[in-house]
Parts: C-alpha cells; sequence; structure tokens
C-alpha cells in the first residue's frame, strides 16, 4: 500500500485518473481516493495542511503494516526547467531549519534535489533547492510512522525565474502532472514492492497465535514474544516453536524467559556448520 498527499485537487486529477482511485465516503474530514494499492488524500496548501492529513491518513490504515508515503506536487526552482520531474533527497524547514534525508534505496528514474519548505510563497528563488509549501510538515508527520527508506517527495517544477508562479495555472499543473505519469508511477510501484516486500518480513510468526491463545502477553511481551519467535526460525532448528513444549509454565513472563534461555543455548550455524 502507498499513501499520496497532494496539497491540490488539480495535482490529484490525473492520478485519479490513471489509477482508477475511488472516492472514499468513510473519510469526511478530507478528500480521499483509493484502489486496493493506493490511497490519494488532499491535503490543502501549507505544511501544518499537510502534517495534519499525512497522520488523518496514518490512523485510517490497518495497525502493523507497512505503508509507503508520497508526496506529489509542484514546487518552484530558480533554474530548472518548467515541468521537469525532482525527487528530493534533503528536505529542510525553513522556519525551524530541522532537515530530513529520505533514504534512496530504490531505482531513482529522475534527478533529485534539495527541497525546502517555507512557510508563505517568495518572490526571490533561493539557489540550488525546490521550494514548495508542504513537504517538511509531510515529512515531520509521516516519519513518525514509518522508516525513511518509503518516505518520499516528488517534485513537478512549476516556476522559475523566467516563468514566476504567478503565471501557474489550474489547467498548466494539470498538464505537467499528466505529462510526467510515466515518472510518477516508476517512483510509486518500487515503492508498492518495497512495503510489500517488508510486510512479508514482518508478519507475525504462525506459532504466535497459539502461544497468545494459551498466555495473555501484554503489547511490550507481544512484542519480544515475536522477536524470539523470529529468532528461532532465523536459526533454522530442526523442531519448530511450539506452544505445547511450554506448557509447564504459567505466566507469559516464564514462558518468554524460557524460550530466551532455550535459543540462548543453541549453537550458531554458518554455511550449515555449528559453531559452539
Amino acid at each position: 500500500m502507498i499513501n499520496i498527499i497532494t496539497a491540490l485537487q488539480c495535482e490529484a486529477r490525473p492520478l485519479i485518473e490513471y489509477y482508477k482511485l475511488r472516492g472514499n465516503a468513510r473519510h469526511s474530514a478530507f478528500r480521499c481516493y483509493q484502489n486496493d494499492e493506493i490511497q490519494l488524500t488532499i491535503s490543502g496548501i501549507g505544511k501544518l495542511a499537510a502534517a495534519t492529513a499525512t497522520t488523518y491518513l496514518a490512523a485510517s490504515n490497518p495497525g502493523g503494516t507497512s505503508c509507503a508515503w508520497l508526496n506529489l506536487g509542484i514546487a518552484g526552482h530558480a533554474k530548472t526547467s518548467i515541468g521537469k520531474p525532482m525527487l528530493a533527497h534533503k528536505i529542510i524547514d525553513n522556519a525551524s531549519e530541522r532537515q530530513w534525508f529520505p533514504g534512496m534505496v530504490m531505482p531513482i528514474t529522475c534527478d533529485s534535489e534539495v527541497l525546502t519548505t517555507v512557510d508563505k510563497p517568495e518572490k526571490t528563488y533561493r539557489k540550488a533547492t525546490m521550494v514548495d509549501m508542504e513537504a517538511s510538515g509531510f515529512y515531520a508527520a509521516a516519519s513518525r510512522f514509518q522508516s525513511c527508506e518509503l518516505i518520499h517527495s516528488l517534485k513537478i517544477i512549476s516556476d522559475n525565474q523566467q516563468y514566476t508562479s504567478e503565471q501557474i495555472t489550474e489547467k498548466t499543473t494539470l498538464a505537467m502532472i499528466n505529462d510526467n505519469i510515466t515518472t510518477i508511477d516508476s517512483i510509486i510501484q518500487p515503492l508498492l514492492e518495497l512495503s510489500s516486500e517488508l510486510n512479508t518480513i514482518e508478519q507475525p510468526p504462525p506459532e504466535m497465535y497459539d502461544f497468545m491463545a494459551q498466555w495473555h502477553f501484554t503489547t511490550y511481551q507481544q512484542n519480544e514474544l515475536r522477536h524470539l519467535l523470529r529468532r528461532w526460525h532465523a536459526l533454522s532448528l530442526s523442531n519448530k516453536p511450539s506452544h505445547h513444549d511450554f506448557s509447564r509454565h504459567t505466566t507469559s513472563k516464564t514462558v518468554l524467559i524460557a524460550i530466551k534461555v532455550f535459543l540462548d543455548q543453541q549453537p550458531v550455524s554458518f554455511n550449515n556448520k555449528a559453531c559452539q
């Protein structure tokens, strides 16, 4: 699953049409659209609006799933040509000077650039940076729910020193997003694949539910149990974890201690050779 945040309806419309997204009436705070793999929310202008929409969308997602996040929209740049797509490799909040560094672990099909988020439109163009009004709010919020390799901002350059922001219209914005839909998709698809891979890795071991049915584990203990059972599988032991082997224990705490003691006693195998 990927969550996409745009500030404006005209930024979102090409994606709604291309991915055949449907309006979701369950969401009333923001305009939301979705299909089986994509959720798109229109936040409104500004970093506070972007942060609020991001938090709202995160709260509506199923617990425990890894979702990718993409902030898509237009941005200004002093010298870059109009309509060029650029992925942010560094995001700066101008007011607070906070910085974030998205994890570039996927193939990049466009150039990347620094992105600075400002609180109000600026008439002078900064050097060597894109400028927008949402990305820092989006990233600050999304990073509370997901790791950096799954959070990105993709901007289409809408204005520069020769073609200023006063000349931007809804029509030109629609055209720029439409013209770059292939590049946008080339960012979305690897993010979908990465989030799917992480969800597969993060799935609880199947034996975990048997343990939880036998003993009461707190949320903290459930995380510890998940870690121990994954460790058990990683050791490739001949016997699979079974709650029956720990049936003499009466509390979840003693079960966790017993599993840890058992695993600590196992030899670590490298290249199928046990090392004591």
